[in-house]
């Protein structure tokens, strides 16, 4: 993951870039880049579909 600069300068200016695990977790491409809200919202996702956040009653 790296943050660069975005030509927009929403987000205080930076956007990611996925890196390979990143973009096989939040369903991109490698080198994609997402805004910070973006990110956020794919994990989200991420967690919901997969039960992860979810405590376990043992």
């Amino acid at each position: 993951m790296s943050l660069t600069p975005n030509k927009r300068g929403s987000f205080g200016g930076y956007g990611i870039e996925l890196d390979e695990h990143l973009a096989t977790v939040l369903g991109g491409k490698e080198g994609q880049k997402v805004t910070p809200s973006e990110m956020t919202k794919r994990l989200w996702q991420y967690v919901k579909r997969h039960n992860l956040g979810k405590k376990d009653s043992n």
